[in-house]
């Protein structure tokens, strides 16, 4: 009976012994789990901040240009805002002058009505129409934008010994006017191109007489100066359909 009593005292004594030595990994095991956790919260706030870092160098890289597009284009539109302006102050001079200037997605634009500066069927430009059109190149001939002359016909089909057809009379009468401008000018002729559209661009039906005197017409179109002008090269004859 005493030699039991002594066996189970050796064991609890061993066993004691066994459990107190083995704490320490407890304590081991959290210091690590705690030590894992900074860790971790060391490598997440420096990755936001790359991360800030990051954006912030982009958002500067990208917003740069589009800032500076922005202002380019503002610049843009006042100046076309001011050449509209100058020319409708000429054109006030003259009454019932044939031209109309306004500002579409093409850019600032001078309408010559061909009614009153062609013939029926030619592309010679008036001679009483001279004096108006020298309003508008004294104004123009010294602006550095492309230019671009652009020729329009109404629907009733044209045959004749000089023009196949309604493109041929558009691109005809474009022509003339930007050959007019060249020589009434110091506008370099890189800086010119022209268009002729026929019949397939109206701004009106083709219904009455009236109708069809509004698409009878030859634009000068001013793009505005900082947006490059892709669609179109210099010199050139454009038949569209």
């Amino acid at each position: 009976m005493q030699k039991r009593g002594r066996l189970n005292r050796k064991m609890d004594e061993e066993g004691g012994h066994r459990d107190s030595s083995e704490r320490w990994l407890i304590s081991y095991a959290d210091f690590i789990t705690l030590m894992f956790a900074v860790f971790v919260v060391l490598y997440s706030v420096s990755m936001n901040a790359e991360r800030d870092k990051a954006y912030k160098s982009i958002t500067k890289a990208v917003g740069a240009p589009a800032q500076a597009a922005a202002s380019n284009l503002e610049q843009a539109q006042a100046q076309l805002e001011e050449i509209k302006q100058r020319v409708e102050s000429k054109l006030s001079q003259v009454p019932n002058p044939g031209i109309t200037v306004s500002i579409d997605a093409r850019g600032l634009v001078i309408s010559l009505s061909a009614v009153r500066f062609f013939a029926s069927g030619d592309a010679t430009i008036a001679t009483q129409q001279y004096p108006v059109l020298d309003l508008v190149v004294q104004i123009i001939k010294s602006l550095p934008n492309q230019m671009r002359i652009e020729g329009f016909t109404d629907s009733i089909p044209i045959r004749n010994e000089r023009f196949a057809d309604n493109w041929d009379l558009s691109a005809a009468r474009a022509g003339t006017v930007l050959r007019y401008i060249v020589d009434h000018s110091t506008l370099p002729p890189e800086h010119l191109s022209l268009a002729g559209y026929g019949p397939y661009r109206p701004i009106a039906p083709n219904d009455t007489d009236d109708e069809r005197s509004l698409n009878r017409r030859v634009d000068i179109v001013i793009p505005p100066l900082f947006v490059p002008d892709c669609g179109q090269h210099t010199a050139e004859t454009q038949h569209v359909g």
